[in-house]
């Protein structure tokens, strides 16, 4: 008897921990497109990513199961930060509201953060997963946002440091830094090159009728 008491009275003292993680933030040197961008490839390869918005930089991805939930619902924004740096904040909410987590929530949101900064870092030490197709989630109220969907090309602004730089896209050159590129919706590869530095490459999906700006600073060889 005495046991279950102490098992009773732990669980109360542990309840205020139990309940939806707050929101957890992490700032990084990097501008805020590369964080995006980085961001959403660690969901993509660890996750099931289930809304992006790249106009906003937000995106929500859904996690597996674990021996201690059920798993969760992650909000994901980037706003830009002091120093040309950006801040990602992550949002997460069980999927079984009346599931315990033992703070597993925010060890996640921790563990995504390291994850990031190591594909920030070109170090990414886990190799990507193949994620089964899942069905759609409600977005929660916390990431409000409006997709129409629209052929209409997309406009990539792509600005070079030092300046003049090679634009290819997809493999094909289409001009010199800086340019405004009118790109369909879809994946696409853009590279930046000029001689006596390295190549500058980022993969990144196109919305119809999105801006988004690019800003490639390259290192000389």
């Amino acid at each position: 008897m005495r046991k279950a008491f102490l098992i009773a009275i732990a669980l109360v003292l542990l309840l205020p921990t139990l309940a939806s993680a707050k929101p957890k933030k992490k700032t990084y040197g990097n501008a805020p497109q590369d964080v995006f961008q980085a961001a959403l490839k660690t969901a993509r390869d660890r996750h099931v990513v289930t809304f992006v918005d790249e106009k906003n930089l937000l995106f929500t991805f859904s996690t597996g199961a674990s021996a201690f939930s059920q798993g969760f619902i992650a909000n994901a924004s980037i706003e830009p930060a002091q120093a040309g740096g950006a801040t990602l904040t992550i949002n997460v909410q069980k999927k079984d509201s009346g599931s315990l987590d033992f703070d597993a929530g925010d060890r996640m949101a921790d563990k995504f953060f390291d994850q990031v900064t190591e594909e920030l870092a070109g170090e990414t030490k886990q190799a990507a997963a193949l994620k089964p197709a899942a069905a759609p989630v409600t977005i929660p109220a916390s990431v409000v946002a409006t997709q129409v969907p629209s052929s209409a090309p997309g406009t990539v602004t792509v600005s070079t440091t030092p300046g003049g730089a090679d634009i290819s896209v997809d493999g094909n050159f289409v001009g010199s830094a800086p340019a405004n590129l009118k790109l369909p919706p879809g994946k696409h590869t853009i590279a930046v090159s000029l001689d006596g530095f390295k190549t500058w490459t980022r993969d990144m999906t196109v919305l119809g009728g999105s801006k988004t700006n690019l800003d490639a600073t390259l290192e000389k060889r």
